[in-house]
């Protein structure tokens, strides 16, 4: 049994506050008994486990999505009260009760709310724990902690462990609920992302991934991560010298259209682009090895257009007849990617061989890897064309790589320590590969482009060859 102080207990027990009095009076007519006391009934509302969620639940009335919300709390009255304050808020719905925290992480593992008012103190798990745990395995939630205990150690403590909030017992529901609405404008791009891959699931073309893999020519190798600005651009230029220096005959393709800079990577000046393939709306896909551009590490780069609205004229058919091409002229191809799942990047995704997840020792991008590698599953992206690489895995202050592999759970992943000398070359323009091949994270590269060649390795036919 927890121990609690008595002033804690006491606070626990107390109701929560309310505004009833700032409701129209036409709500007020509707519920007489708005004022929350212990005793008073709940109002008819799912909120068990077997309530089933969608991500399409609509508002009566302007036809948004409703915020979906989860209360973990041990305390009964506490989860009533909590349920009596946002009955009437007409785009919020409770869509369950949990009793403790680790039915709170099943329940939001299962039913997917936006938004999970954790409390602190409860049995079996507590709010903290709860709350980090959730950050890995269920990343479509964010959590607002709600407790008595309001201390600065117990906020920074929520805040640490993943928390986007921290709401004081007791409060009112203006409180609340303005709360809650702020927590969801701040999660609404891990909302929408679910959204956008739906739909573009259905928009991308009808050429599968089979057509092109089972076909003859390069593997593919595609760098992805759903987080911007951890080193993306940075590996996949890496990776591709790399496999350059060890096989040969390598390209690598910016198919980040709008906002490429692989070029900056390996400081090449872009006087042909992946946008000179169009002619009059059409693309002219036997000019691919000629508009492809030499390195001096011996690398051809397929290198983004020089203006994000040229990318516009980039349709994914056009993007899969690229790959296609690309395919059939070189031993290997790498394509760089876009952190937004558009349709292009989906189709890149759909036709690489294998897949290299970027990921760092931090919890917002150890969240949305793990968003990812669900929604790759929706996608029918099998584990074995799945890797993670953890960049900067022995960053100061970040999570321990093995607690991010077993959380993963995926069959391979890769680590780059953290290593200056990666810094400075970006700065300069070259790549560590190349420039100091002995460097730790030069080497850690090497590897994985050698572990990748041994698991896809395949003789090109020679007639095909550039």
């Amino acid at each position: 049994m927890r121990q609690r102080s008595a002033p804690a207990k006491e606070a626990k027990k107390k109701p929560v506050k309310n505004q009833a009095e700032k409701r129209s009076a036409a709500e007020d007519e509707a519920a007489p008994a708005q004022t929350v006391t212990a005793a008073a009934p709940t109002p008819a509302r799912p909120t068990s486990a077997s309530t089933p969620s969608s991500a399409n639940s609509r508002n009566d009335t302007g036809g948004e999505e409703k915020i979906r919300i989860l209360i973990v709390d041990d305390n009964t009255d506490t989860r009533e009260n909590v349920g009596r304050l946002l009955y009437f808020e007409k785009d919020m719905e409770v869509i369950g009760q949990a009793v403790n925290g680790r039915q709170g992480i099943d329940m939001s593992i299962q039913l997917k709310p936006h938004i999970v008012l954790m409390d602190i103190n409860m049995p079996d798990i507590d709010g903290i724990t709860a709350t980090r745990e959730m950050a890995v395995v269920a990343p479509f939630s964010q959590v607002i902690i709600m407790s008595v205990q309001a201390e600065q150690h117990y906020m920074r403590q929520a805040m640490a462990a993943g928390a986007r909030d921290f709401q004081p017992k007791p409060f009112t529901a203006d409180e609340l609920v303005n709360c809650i609405r702020r927590v969801y404008q701040i999660g609404l791009p891990v909302y929408r992302q679910l959204e956008a891959v739906e739909q573009s699931k259905g928009q991308v073309t009808a050429q599968t991934h089979d057509e092109i893999t089972q076909s003859e020519g390069a593997p593919v190798i595609a760098v992805y991560s759903p987080k911007g600005g951890i080193g993306t651009s940075t590996i996949a230029a890496n990776l591709a010298v790399a496999l350059q220096q060890e096989q040969g005959d390598v390209v690598l393709m910016d198919a980040d259209l709008q906002f490429g800079d692989i070029l900056v990577h390996l400081n090449t000046k872009a006087t042909r682009t992946i946008s000179d393939l169009i002619q009059n709306g059409e693309l002219d896909a036997e000019l691919v090895p000629e508009i492809a551009l030499a390195h001096n590490s011996g690398l051809k780069l397929l290198l983004a257009p020089p203006t994000p609205e040229l990318a516009d004229s980039i349709t994914p058919p056009m993007v899969v007849e690229i790959v296609k091409v690309l395919k059939k002229h070189f031993k290997i191809v790498v394509i760089d990617t876009t952190s937004q799942l558009t349709d292009k990047t989906l189709v890149v995704l759909d036709n690489a061989d294998y897949i290299l997840v970027v990921n760092t020792p931090e919890l917002p991008a150890i969240k949305s890897t793990k968003l990812f590698l669900e929604l790759a599953d929706q996608l029918e992206i099998a584990s074995n064309r799945l890797g993670v690489v953890i960049n900067r895995s022995n960053l100061p202050g970040g999570v321990s790589p093995d607690k991010i592999e077993k959380a993963l759970k995926l069959p391979q992943t890769y680590r780059i320590p953290y290593d200056p000398k990666m810094h400075l070359a970006i700065n300069k323009g070259v790549a560590i590969t190349q420039q100091e091949p002995t460097a730790p994270s030069a080497q850690a590269v090497t590897f994985i482009a050698q572990d990748l060649w041994q698991k896809l390795g395949k003789p090109a036919p020679v007639a095909e060859m550039a």
